[in-house]
């Protein structure tokens, strides 16, 4: 029944059950909800590209035009993710689901509270603003504007009614799209993260119990290492780190599985985006209204990008930091079953678990580093080239 992800990601989980996506819901909403959302938001697409064939000389327009396809795009790339690995995602929340009955001591449980609550403010604060952006500006008398531009064939004053209602309905389940998969992908994420640092606790912890041992024991201790109840107690917690990190190694594999086509598309898009509003940027220096309305599409941007590199990055600390304390151990005091293990698991802790962007490259604060950089040389050239 997923109880313990229903409680602790539960705001994801309302904005997945509203777009039908939640596993744990009727088949007539799972029927229904999803193509609705698909049908709706690819309907918007060939208006657009209608528009860009009649209006293609209206530099300003195409440029608006673009810019929709590829947020649309994007809309679309995310839901459809979810309908090809609905089976990967179902897994994956079972995974999580069954880590929460694995690890039931108590400071393994505080570590998975304290990193499902980073998840949880992270939800809200991402989820709140752009909800309310959308939601707000309706309990308000407003003139009468389309939130998004273009070409319906029809009188857009003599039909504003229905052109209206279709835009909002398509702008408020296109940012639930949004919202509720990027979310539940950060969540899905941390909760990696919080298994390596559960299991680097242990190791840091099985080391604890060794060294105690070795002042208990040391009148009589050998030459092959530690000795007595501590090397076989020793012996046991590291094959339990073993078995939890194995698990934590799968579940990596199952999320990276899941997400890398989004992780690929996700990066080209939002190249693209950048390109574009960079053009664009160039040919507005001088009027104020547009050049802030790009500077906050462009941080809006950049915000979702980091919150997605960063997550990467974090989840690469912390399955490294597994290597760096299982090294700092003092082998060398070991018996030979006991540096056999250690040495396992430095073996499977020394390239770090990566979520990457269609196993190309991981998603880190590198990348998010190339992006920025990439992005500013194109802004700076065409600067140059128009002056």
């Amino acid at each position: 029944m997923l109880t313990n992800i229903s409680r602790e990601y539960n705001v994801s989980v309302v904005l997945l059950s509203f777009l039908g996506l939640w596993p744990v819901q009727s088949k007539l909403t799972k029927r229904f909800l999803p193509p609705f959302c698909f049908i709706l938001s690819i309907s918007f697409l060939p208006l657009e590209i209608l528009t860009l064939y009649k209006h293609g000389h209206d530099g300003q327009l195409m440029f608006e035009c673009l810019y929709q396809i590829v947020i649309t795009l994007i809309f679309l790339v995310k839901l459809i993710n979810q309908f090809l690995n609905y089976n990967k995602i179902q897994r994956l929340y079972e995974s999580m689901e069954n880590h929460w009955n694995i690890f039931t001591d108590d400071i393994e449980v505080r570590i998975l509270k304290k990193y499902s609550h980073v998840a949880y403010q992270f939800t809200v604060s991402y989820a709140g603003p752009m909800l309310l952006d959308v939601i707000l500006p309706l309990n308000e008398s407003r003139t009468k504007n389309i939130a998004v531009y273009s070409d319906y064939g029809v009188d857009q004053d003599e039909y504003f009614v229905p052109i209206f209602v279709y835009t909002t309905v398509m702008i408020m389940v296109g940012i639930n799209i949004l919202v509720a998969t990027d979310t539940m992908h950060v969540s899905c994420t941390v909760h990696a993260c919080s298994l390596f640092r559960i299991i680097g606790y242990e190791v840091e912890n099985v080391i604890s119990i060794a060294r105690m041992g070795e002042q208990v024991n040391n009148i009589q201790r050998t030459k092959t290492g530690y000795e007595s109840f501590n090397e076989k107690q020793v012996y046991q917690k590291y094959i339990v780190c073993l078995k939890k990190h194995q698990l934590a190694l799968e579940y990596v594999d199952i999320l990276n599985n899941t997400y890398k086509f989004v992780g690929i598309s996700f990066t080209l898009f939002m190249g693209s985006l950048f390109t574009l509003i960079g053009v664009r940027i160039v040919y507005v220096l001088d009027q104020i209204e547009e050049l802030i309305r790009f500077f906050f599409i462009i941080t809006g941007a950049m915000l979702h990008l980091i919150i997605v590199c960063y997550t990467g990055q974090k989840l690469m600390d912390e399955s490294e930091n597994i290597f760096h304390r299982a090294y700092a151990a003092e082998w060398y005091n070991f018996s030979p079953r006991l540096k056999s293990l250690l040495v396992i698991i430095c073996h499977k802790s020394f390239v770090p678990a990566k979520v990457t962007a269609g196993d190309l490259f991981p998603l880190s604060m590198e990348v998010f580093a190339t992006v920025l950089r990439t992005s500013g040389s194109y802004f700076t050239t065409l600067l140059s080239l128009k002056a």
